[in-house]
């Protein structure tokens, strides 16, 4: 399937008070910046990329942002959560900073601390930084954390998914199945008062209007929001479920694949012993937490328009992968998903929007390469920072691979093609313009329909089960071997990924190939264990003594577990000075 075929060109009439009205921009002007990742957002799952209208897909405000800013066809991110998430705050591609999605617990888990993340640029250049969310990128230590990743506020959670209700943590079985154990941290410490009455979704967007209403608009802002929709567990209030209750009779029915993968509904599905097949509706469920935070970043435009901070705007908008095929969303027609090297995995659904977007450039869509790490760069040249790291070079570390893309999403400059033409995804998967080089074997092969998850997804096999490399039938037909010689796509042509071309091009494949094993040479993976001695008692392992300091520290949060000042954390201070064999950084 062409671009050209798939491009829907739509018409929005727009009601604009005379107040909203954009006005155009000095070049020294610096924008008051919006950056909302999304999780688990799947191509199909805004109504800007339909061509033609889905009722399932109710996102009014994103689809008029999108349309009135610019959307972009090949925005790529990680095909899994912590990589993408590391890659924008640090400025690298995932190659050279994060390969691996770690649990919380893992010492590795996030970014190196001698890295300087995007927060600390524009922090350092005069912006007025919150960030609020799913943080995802390492909490080994309070050098990892938001507060000293630049951010002056932070209110989030560690890990990759907690519950809505009452925040506790989702991937604690490490810390036992009778641990109870909250995550959701404010700044330096745990949260003081967690009601579970309260949905989180909405706590956070509290927060943000409390941040722009309390806003100082003599400095420019940098709010970094990661919502927790539309990861699991699909947990939503009951009025946006009634929303979709016409989707209730056989629309999404028997899908075991993602019931097992997400938790109760409060008040709509009762524990214990959690929901059954026949009762879950996880598309259903899905479609709601999308149409809530619809609602959310509505509100958060109304307050930057009533702060009259709307016209001095840039709001970024990305999914952090694509969709989840087991879990409710749909990357139509892109081939895969989330976890997958497709471009359903990689390629998400992304616009600029706000004031700020140049009036030229409003309404376009544009086909060229931009990654989620060119953002640091983008935005440092906006804030008036330099995007170099020296902390990271000083430390040996490999510099940022981002690409300030603000000439050419401004239009600035007269080629209409952007900046960034090669994009090593891994070591087995090389984007170069048009082609994309794929060897090896890759699972979830497959196409999705509209809607889905459907009463035809176990045909496909659940993801689990490809992602194992399951031969029982389950799997049939969505695992592709492309083998030492590879696979190769025209992505202009066919950028759906139905037909493979190497036969056709073999001088493309194997330049891509060779180019392809000199990139791995320098590929890298955070091995920053952290020199902080460990704050729990002797002989625990990294799971453990996470898990002991949120019992016995935090009082039953997650937290930091090295280098916290406790009892024992004094202890090997002191045995090392005995020493003389303090590790770097230590005091």
């Amino acid at each position: 399937m062409a671009l050209s075929s798939f491009l829907h060109v739509q018409s929005i009439k727009y009601r604009r008070e005379s107040s909203d009205r954009p006005h155009e921009h000095d070049s020294g002007a610096r924008p008051h910046i919006i950056f909302i990742l999304v999780d688990d957002l799947g191509w199909a799952d805004v109504g800007f990329h339909l061509k033609e209208a889905n009722p399932e897909v109710q996102t009014p405000v994103i689809d008029e942002l999108a349309f009135s800013g610019i959307r972009l066809h090949r925005h790529y991110v990680h095909h899994s959560c912590q990589q993408t998430r590391v890659s924008v705050q640090s400025g690298r591609l995932p190659v050279h900073v994060k390969w691996h999605n770690d649990p919380w617990h893992y010492p590795l888990s996030g970014m190196p601390t001698k890295m300087t993340g995007v927060g600390e640029k524009l922090r350092d250049a005069g912006y007025t930084t919150h960030f609020v969310g799913k943080w995802d990128i390492g909490m080994a230590t309070h050098a990892h954390l938001p507060r000293s990743r630049g951010y002056s506020t932070s209110l989030g959670y560690f890990e990759k998914s907690n519950h809505q209700w009452g925040s506790k943590c989702l991937q604690c079985e490490v810390c036992g199945k009778e641990a109870n154990i909250t995550d959701l941290w404010e700044n330096d410490h745990p949260v003081a008062d967690v009601d579970e009455n309260v949905y989180q979704e909405f706590k956070f967007r509290d927060r943000i209007h409390e941040i722009i209403d309390n806003h100082d608009t003599k400095n420019p802002l940098f709010l970094f929001y990661a919502p927790h929709v539309a990861h699991c567990p699909l947990q939503v209030p009951k009025q946006y479920l009634d929303k979709f209750s016409f989707m209730a009779s056989g629309l999404d029915t028997h899908e075991p694949s993602c019931s097992t993968g997400n938790h109760d509904v409060k008040g709509i599905i009762s524990e214990p012993g959690g929901p059954q097949p026949e009762e879950w509706h996880c598309r259903r469920q899905y479609r709601a937490s999308v149409n809530l935070l619809d609602d959310i970043i509505g509100g958060i435009v109304t307050d930057l328009k009533a702060k009259d901070m709307w016209n001095d705007t840039l709001l970024v908008f990305t999914s952090d992968n694509g969709g989840p095929p087991h879990g409710g969303a749909t990357n139509f027609p892109l081939r895969g998903g989330k976890e997958m090297m497709w471009e359903g995995g990689i390629r998400a659904a992304a616009f600029v929007s706000g004031g700020f977007v140049p009036k030229q450039r409003r309404g376009k869509t544009l086909g060229g390469i931009i990654h989620i790490a060119d953002w640091y760069a983008t935005l440092s040249h906006l804030a008036g920072a330099d995007s170099h790291d020296e902390l990271a070079a000083l430390h040996g570390l490999p510099p940022i691979d981002s690409i300030n893309q603000w000439p050419w999403l401004s239009g600035s400059v007269e080629d209409a093609k952007s900046p960034r033409q090669e994009l090593a995804v891994t070591d087995s998967v090389l984007i170069e313009g048009p082609w994309k080089f794929m060897r090896g074997t890759f699972a979830f092969g497959g196409w999705q329909g509209p809607n889905s998850t459907n009463q035809t997804q176990p045909e496909h096999g659940t993801l689990m089960g490809v992602i194992a490399g399951r031969t029982d039938g389950k799997a049939h037909g969505t695992l592709v071997d492309c083998g030492s010689e590879g696979c190769l796509f025209n992505l202009e042509e066919d950028w759906t990924e139905h037909t493979e071309v190497r036969k056709e091009n073999p001088t493309v494949a194997t330049k891509m190939a060779q180019r392809l094993d000199e990139l791995v040479v320098g590929f890298y993976d955070n091995s920053d264990l952290a020199s902080e001695l460990d704050s729990c008692p002797p002989g625990l392992s990294s799971s453990a003594c996470a898990c002991w300091m949120a019992t016995n520290h935090y009082g039953g949060f997650l937290g930091p577990y090295k280098g916290v000042v406790t009892e024992f954390y004094k202890q090997r201070l002191a045995e090392l000075q005995s020493t003389a064999s303090l590790p770097a950084g230590a005091s």
